[in-house]
């Protein structure tokens, strides 16, 4: 079965060469002056651990953000098919490793409070990211909020 390394929660990455490039990585709180608010850019990198004989598998993948109700923050679905294959140099019995990158921009957050960076293979959550929504101190919350 495929095994997730790790999930990060950034302001930015990418990956190259097979290594993930993070910036302002593992952050626990985003902080909005009024609700709703939209946030710039959030980036997950996700490091996946592919073992010999699970190579050539097709696994259902998806990434969501919720909120504390497990309700989507997507406008639309972020899922797909993965298949990863062994490298014709690979040695046999070896992992392989697959890093990803998730760009999401101009996520609407309406509530305050816990959120998550959810990946699921196959309709299996396989890791999960915490982060927090605040108000700046002194922000008013709208009274729907």
């Amino acid at each position: 079965m495929i095994q997730v390394d790790y999930l990060v929660v950034a302001d930015a990455a990418y990956a190259a060469d097979g290594k993930h490039f993070l910036h302002g990585a593992g952050f626990g709180i985003i902080y909005a002056g009024s609700l709703p608010v939209t946030h710039p850019m959030l980036a997950v990198a996700v490091r996946l651990r592919v073992p010999w004989l699970d190579a050539n598998t097709p696994y259902d993948m998806d990434l969501d953000v919720v909120d504390a109700d497990e309700e989507t923050l997507l406008p639309q679905k972020n899922s797909g098919r993965l298949v990863v294959g062994r490298p014709p140099m690979a040695t046999p019995g070896e992992d392989q490793f697959l890093p990803l990158v998730f760009n999401l921009a101009m996520l609407e957050f309406k509530k305050i409070g816990v959120h998550a960076v959810v990946l699921r293979l196959n309709g299996l959550e396989a890791a999960r990211s915490r982060f927090r929504l605040e108000m700046l101190p002194g922000a008013m919350q709208s009274p729907s909020g």
